[in-house]
C-alpha cells in the first residue's frame, strides 16, 4: 500500500512540474515578439546593405523607411525656413532626412567596390545600444563572403580578402512621426578598415 502511494506522489509530482500553466504562455509569447523583431530589424539591415550590391537606391530608401518625396519635401521645408515657420526641431529633423539621403548618395558611389553582386552578405547578429531621447541605436555584425576571387577586395598588404566582418549602426529617430533609419558604417571599410576571417 506504502508503494502505491508512494508512486502516486511521483506520478502527481511530475504531472504537475511537466503540466503547461497559464503563466507560462505569455513569457513565450513576448519571446516570440522580441525575436520578431529582431528578425525584422536584421532583414532592414540586410536589404540596406542589398541595396548598395544592387546599385538599387529604392532599396536602400526602403531600408530607410524614406522616400524621394520625403527628401524632396525636407529640401523644400529647409529652403522656405522662415515661410513654414519651422521650429528647431522640425529643422533638426529635416536636416538629418537630407543627411541620410546624401550617405545613401555616397555609398551608392564609394562603397558599393566592397559589395560586388557575386559576393553574399549576411547580418550575423544584431546589438540594441543606449537609446538617447527620441534616437534608438542598433548595432549589427556583417559578414561578406566573396565568391568569385577577381571581385574580392584587398586588406591593407594586398591580399585577397575570402571572408571579412564588419559592424554597421543603425540610428532611427521619428521625423514627422515616422521613423527613419540611418545606417553607416562604423569601420571605413573603404579604406580596408575591416576584420579578415579568411583569405583565398
Amino acid at each position: 500500500m506504502k508503494k502505491k502511494v508512494w508512486v502516486l506522489g511521483v506520478v502527481m509530482l511530475v504531472a504537475i512540474c511537466f503540466s503547461p500553466s497559464k503563466g507560462t504562455g505569455q513569457p513565450q509569447e513576448l519571446r516570440e515578439e522580441q525575436n520578431a523583431v529582431v528578425s525584422s530589424e536584421k532583414e532592414l539591415a540586410l536589404k540596406f546593405l542589398q541595396g548598395i550590391q544592387d546599385g538599387d537606391k529604392n532599396k536602400m530608401y526602403e531600408a530607410s523607411n524614406l522616400t524621394a518625396a520625403i527628401v524632396d519635401d525636407s529640401r523644400e521645408k529647409l529652403i522656405h525656413t522662415r515661410k513654414d515657420k519651422l521650429t528647431g526641431q522640425q529643422r533638426l529633423e529635416f536636416e538629418h532626412v537630407l543627411r541620410i539621403s546624401g550617405q545613401i548618395d555616397f555609398f551608392m558611389t564609394k562603397i558599393k567596390i566592397v559589395f560586388p553582386k557575386s559576393s553574399r552578405v549576411l547580418v550575423l547578429r544584431k546589438t540594441t545600444k543606449e537609446s538617447t531621447g527620441d534616437i534608438r541605436h542598433n548595432a549589427y555584425l556583417v559578414k561578406i563572403t566573396y565568391l568569385k576571387k577577381g571581385e574580392a577586395i584587398r586588406d591593407k598588404k594586398g591580399k585577397l580578402v575570402r571572408e571579412m566582418v564588419f559592424p554597421l549602426q543603425q540610428l532611427s529617430r521619428s521625423v514627422n512621426g515616422r521613423s527613419i533609419h540611418a545606417f553607416s558604417f562604423e569601420s571605413k571599410i573603404a579604406d580596408r578598415d575591416f576584420e579578415v576571417l579568411s583569405y583565398f
